[in-house]
């Protein structure tokens, strides 16, 4: 697990709770300043490290520990005072995303009624699609001519940017009544009192990793067999990038579908519709000959699917069952699914790839997923009623 899900699973939500209490738009200010900051710092490491004078026996030794390997301190010798630097500072840029990503998600609810909210969420995750896309589109062929530090100089700019429009733009749309003050640990009651809660924190714990478990094992397994096909690694790695990018560009197309999807047909059946592509998608992917096989694409392609339903439609099933002055609250809540859920399927998934084989690390989230889906359709008409009974 890196810094920036460290911060997010201990941060998020109280930064949901907290946006409940001060508003969203000082929270993504906050956000987007602390990201102009240590992004431009974060070309600064090596230099910050010798002004400081930063011990390299000390760092190397925490730089190892981090990197887990701790006997292996003394490689770390050469350039541990400025990686050290630079984990301190990617903590601190982890903090400033915690701020700052949770209030989109959350302002798409405060400016959406239930009738078009599910558009809403999808437009949300369409916008985010688009700036991953650019990110490799534009930044990468940057870092190239320019060199990786430029690259800090320039997000650092459109941190700034984002900050300058959101404190002069940017409008608050909180409830107007407020309920009785509660607390951040209230939310495990709420919770446990609606069905349609539990079930839109369960589709994030389970599937939210799908995009790290293909990013991660897809390229590992290509890495692992590239030799079977006369590729060195990073012709492996370029090769296996084809089916990632049909699956971000599936995901671009699919979301404004899933929005339609939720508020003219519901977000139980299309969460259901979510769980059942991706969980197939991932169970093709475990009964693939190899990672370079066209099966790789039908596979991909249906977890891309799978992907913007279930985030969309949980983000949207969660807002229509929050109370009205605890939406940022439970949506903090939710988001704090994430990071556990990758934790542990990442984990699993390894230890199932170095053991069993690459396919079982794309099966066991696979079933995860299908069995999620059985449990919400078994119960979906009780769920459709709970998102309606705020508590």
């Amino acid at each position: 697990m890196n810094i920036n899900e460290i911060a997010t699973l201990t941060l998020v939500a109280i930064i949901g709770a907290l946006s409940d209490k001060v508003g969203r738009k000082i929270l993504a200010f906050l956000g987007f300043a602390v990201l102009a900051i240590f992004f431009y710092l974060l070309g600064l490491s090596n230099g910050i490290a010798s002004f400081l004078h930063v011990p390299a026996g000390v760092s190397s030794q925490v730089c190892a520990l981090l990197s887990f390997v701790p006997s292996q301190s003394a490689k770390f010798l050469d350039f541990a005072p400025g990686l050290f630097i630079t984990y301190i500072i990617r903590l601190f840029i982890g903090i400033g995303i915690v701020l700052l990503f949770p209030q989109f998600i959350t302002m798409a609810a405060d400016y959406t009624y239930e009738k078009d909210r599910g558009k809403g969420m999808a437009f949300n995750g369409l916008m985010m699609g688009i700036a991953s896309v650019a990110v490799f589109a534009v930044l990468a062929p940057l870092q190239k001519i320019y060199g990786v530090e430029s690259l800090f100089s320039l997000v650092s700019a459109i941190a700034l940017i984002g900050a300058i429009c959101t404190w002069i733009f940017l409008k608050e749309h909180l409830p107007e009544q407020k309920q009785e003050k509660k607390g951040l640990w209230e939310i495990f009651g709420i919770v446990k009192k609606s069905l349609a809660l539990k079930a839109s924190y369960l589709c994030t714990l389970i599937t939210r990793a799908d995009m790290i478990i293909i990013a991660a094992f897809l390229v590992s397994w290509a890495v692992k067999v590239g030799d079977n096909y006369w590729l060195t690694s990073e012709a492996a790695t370029q090769k296996v990038a084809l089916p990632m990018i049909a699956m971000s560009m599936v995901t671009l197309i699919v979301f404004p579908v899933v929005g339609i999807l939720l508020d003219k047909w519901g977000r139980v059946p299309t969460i259901i519709l979510a769980l059942i592509s991706g969980g197939v998608g991932m169970v093709l992917l475990s009964i693939c000959p190899g990672p370079f096989s066209g099966v790789v694409f039908i596979g991909v392609v249906l977890v891309a699917v799978g992907i913007a339903g279930s985030m969309a439609g949980a983000n949207t099933l969660a807002t229509d069952a929050s109370p009205g002055d605890m939406v940022g609250t439970i949506l903090g809540g939710l988001n704090t699914m994430q990071p556990i859920g990758i934790l542990f399927f990442v984990g699993l998934g390894g230890y199932l790839f170095d053991v069993f084989g690459p396919g079982w690390a794309f099966a066991v989230k696979g079933v995860a997923n299908l069995i999620l889906c059985v449990w919400i359709f078994v119960i979906r008409g009780r769920i459709s009623v709970s998102a309606h009974q705020k508590i």
